[in-house]
């Protein structure tokens, strides 16, 4: 299983945008085979940070996803949202359990 955390600042003039863009990547994304789960989080209403918290299968998985046309259109409109480059990292993960 393949992580992906992609953590961004958004403009605080844009919030309203950042979230009806990330509404029209959400239910697509979680569709996707090899998506077991794909979620979005506001760290405070105002403050301006934001997460992606992203479990895929593998990484051909999260390969294919970046290829979907609704996540090159999302691509295409986020940078202007955002301030700065957003952080994102991917943890390859062996083995999970329920605690």
């Amino acid at each position: 299983m393949l992580v992906l955390a992609a953590k961004f600042t958004g403009k605080p003039e844009r919030r309203s945008e950042i979230l009806r863009l990330v509404a029209t990547v959400t239910p697509p994304s979680r569709a996707e085979a090899g998506c077991l789960t794909y979620n979005f989080y506001e760290q405070q209403p105002g403050v301006g940070e934001f997460l992606f918290f992203e479990e895929w299968a593998d990484q051909a998985a999260l390969d294919a996803h970046f290829q979907t046309p609704h996540f090159q259109a999302f691509a295409k409109d986020f940078p202007e949202l955002i301030q700065g480059p957003p952080h994102m990292r991917t943890y390859e993960v062996g083995k999970t359990h329920d605690l």
